[in-house]
């Protein structure tokens, strides 16, 4: 299944063109049109591809393809074939036709990967990773999202010839971090190609493709039984924050609540895919300690809060954190925090912001890393400069708004409105 836009500003699909005719504008390609009869029951027989965004705008579907295609096709225009579109329309160039010298060598290209992998042996790696997950749309794979962790690792396995190809790979994950989430011991396991009698350096062979933001810490050949999700001893995340206009010594006081085993319900997202979520977790530690000291303005020093436990919900760190910080401002009692505990009931308050968040740490019984030299000079200089540049423009006054974490009605500005 093909598709492109094409220099005449029409949508081809395949070799059949549409009368979609396309518009340059500010946002990308607008395309308005008809797909005819003929094109539809070709893409009827095509193959499923996944590459599309779909939003309702007034009566019509706005279907965005990647990247950054928009097309705008009228509702009674596709009525009738629109899962059929939404499953098959692709963003893919035409392969070009190939004349025999190219088309041989291609074959020897292929063939010479065959032989490749046929002569190797897959052994079962374990990947320490650590990466800045600002940019990107969570670790896990997922449909119709090129931009996950997992998704740019295992092109670049492929890139490397350590898999055969990245299309449906098995692999394992110690935790899965949501959108924006950062980690700096994220650990997976997947079979890479490997030689006998010689251990590749697979952190050197990998970093040299992957982006900057994502970097792999160490490696370890692991066992078949393996599993990087339920072998985990125990887990523990950071969340980074200035200390603004928070009661400290409340805050940590407040940790202690949490501690135990509980009914975490009313600091999760609910899992309506199971038919009895069991809720229930055990926090073994949690506190809050001072990062970076700003001694000409104790508000704006840095400070983290440490949990650490086995396993965790969906959303719990961030909705803990969220709580906390209405605590440490004084707009709720610590005692909220038992009684959300013990009634395993959830309030209506905003959910702290996913880029402060860092997977910290993951434990493994009898893991030995080798480990891999780490250079983030360059992040760490573009960094130091646009934080430098913000707080030149804001000067020493205006640096007080980032003092106030709630408004008035205590809705965080670490945060965004959350519906369970």
């Amino acid at each position: 299944m093909l598709a492109k836009l094409c220099k005449g500003f029409f949508l081809y699909v395949g070799q059949h063109r549409t009368n979609i005719h396309a518009t340059n504008c500010l946002s990308g390609w607008t395309c308005t049109g008809k797909v005819p009869d003929e094109v539809l029951e070709w893409i009827r027989q095509g193959r499923p591809y996944s590459g599309y965004e779909l939003e309702e705008e007034g009566t019509d579907l706005i279907l965005t393809l990647h990247p950054n295609t928009t097309l705008t096709l009228h509702r009674t225009d596709i009525q009738k074939v629109l899962p059929l579109i939404l499953t098959e329309l692709s963003l893919r160039e035409p392969k070009r036709e190939l004349n025999g010298k190219q088309e041989a060598k291609q074959k020897r290209k292929e063939q010479k990967r065959k032989d490749l992998f046929e002569k190797s042996t897959l052994k079962n790696v374990a990947l320490k990773i650590a990466y800045f997950g600002w940019k990107y749309s969570g670790l896990a794979r997922q449909l119709n999202t090129p931009d996950t962790i997992e998704e740019i690792l295992l092109q670049a396995c492929e890139k490397c010839c350590l898999i055969y190809e990245a299309k449906g790979y098995r692999i394992t994950r110690c935790g899965r971090t949501d959108k924006g989430v950062s980690a700096f011991s994220q650990v997976i396991s997947l079979y890479l190609r490997s030689k006998e009698g010689e251990d590749y350096d697979y952190p050197a062979m990998l970093n040299t493709v992957l982006p900057s933001h994502i970097r792999i810490l160490g490696w370890t050949y692991v066992g078949l039984e393996f599993d990087a999700r339920f072998q985990v001893l125990f887990r523990s995340y950071r969340y980074f924050f200035p200390l603004c206009n928070m009661d400290l010594e409340v805050m940590r006081g407040a940790c202690q609540r949490f501690l135990g085993t509980h009914n975490f319900r009313g600091f999760c997202k609910a899992d309506r895919t199971q038919k009895d979520p069991n809720y229930t977790r055990t926090i073994s530690y949690m506190a809050v300690d001072l990062v970076t000291e700003n001694t000409k303005n104790p508000k704006l020093s840095i400070y983290s809060i440490t949990i650490l436990g086995h396993a965790f919900l969906w959303h719990q760190i961030r909705n803990m954190v969220s709580i906390l910080f209405r605590v440490g401002l004084g707009l709720d009692p610590p005692s909220l925090i038992s009684s959300m505990l013990e009634r395993g009931v959830k309030y209506n308050y905003g959910m702290a912001s996913e880029i402060p968040l860092v997977l910290f740490d993951c434990e493994f019984e009898n893991v030995k890393w080798n480990k891999a030299e780490l250079d983030l000079g360059k992040i760490w200089f573009e960094a130091v400069v646009q934080t430098t540049l913000i707080e030149t423009l804001m000067g020493d006054g205006d640096l007080k708004c980032v003092e106030g974490l709630c408004d008035k009605k205590g809705q965080s500005i670490m945060s965004r409105p959350y519906i369970s």
